[in-house]
């Protein structure tokens, strides 16, 4: 049995209002994932480059926005598949991160953030002692 499963990229919409049409801003898909020193998120933006992107962390809320071009105007499409217009994420951190260190990469159109947890945020051992 084929199911159909929601896709994470909707297809373009400008939907319209009595005074103007507003533009939709895509969900852009991220992996996301912890070990005991980072949390690090994957994004594919392809056809972008670093200065395209802007990412900020403010208190526990990461944002990364971006826009992608790559509609001919002049063009009448017989198929239109591809992600094209403004993108944004939005994502809560509920972990402690050190901002300070944190790290972006960008290498052949996939984005790679690295947020350092703090030093409370990281798992500690405690050790037993005995009562004697």
């Amino acid at each position: 049995m084929f199911v159909r499963q929601p896709s994470f990229v909707n297809p373009r919409r400008v939907y319209f209002n009595a005074e103007k049409a507003v533009e939709r801003v895509y969900r852009l898909p991220v992996d996301v994932y912890a070990t005991e020193e980072n949390i690090i998120l994957t994004a594919s933006v392809p056809g972008l480059r670093p200065e395209d992107l802007e990412i900020t962390l403010d208190d526990d809320t990461l944002v990364i926005r971006g826009e992608t071009s790559g509609v001919n105007a002049d063009a009448h499409y017989l198929l239109s598949e591809r992600f094209h217009g403004k993108f944004e994420r939005r994502l809560t951190i509920n972990v402690p991160v050190n901002i300070a260190a944190a790290e972006a990469t960008f290498d052949n159109g996939v984005l790679n953030l690295v947020l350092p947890k703090a030093e409370e945020a990281k798992p500690h051992r405690i050790v037993v002692k005995s009562a004697e």
